[in-house]
């Protein structure tokens, strides 16, 4: 059984192809992110809306005092 002697430029070249690899993967989940994040922006832009509004205070209510009579 005979084998077949490596490569060295095949093997130089491995790390590199890790490290692009990574690279890769990472802003591919970072694009990802960034435009799902868009995405749920857009479709509740409504509601996005509404929670920026000021809430309005509601006027108090004049509370009626119980007086007894005996």
């Amino acid at each position: 059984m005979t084998t077949q002697p490596k490569d060295p430029e095949t093997d130089s070249d491995r790390p590199a192809n890790r490290g692009l690899r990574i690279l890769e993967a990472g802003l591919l989940v970072a694009g990802s992110a960034f435009l799902g994040g868009l995405a749920v922006a857009f479709w509740h832009r409504k509601s996005l809306t509404k929670l920026r509004q000021p809430v309005t205070e509601p006027h108090p209510v004049p509370v009626e005092e119980d007086v007894e009579t005996e």
